[in-house]
């Protein structure tokens, strides 16, 4: 393997020196399982109602 003199390290090395590694890995899976949950209930034909009643949450409109 050769050495390229202009790569440098990896994000996660970066963000890792900031401190901030895990909160951006946090914020990163919140949205891929948001995204998830959006394909879902596209399939499904849901709405965020009826979601909601499915999972037995509470919605309350103020």
């Amino acid at each position: 393997m050769t050495t390229n003199p202009y790569i440098g390290s990896s994000l996660d090395n970066l963000l890792e020196e900031d401190g901030i590694l895990d909160e951006v890995e946090a914020i990163a899976l919140k949205r891929v399982l948001a995204w998830q949950i959006s394909q879902a209930m596209q399939e499904r034909g849901l709405t965020k109602t009826e979601m909601a009643q499915q999972m037995h949450t509470v919605c309350r409109m103020r």
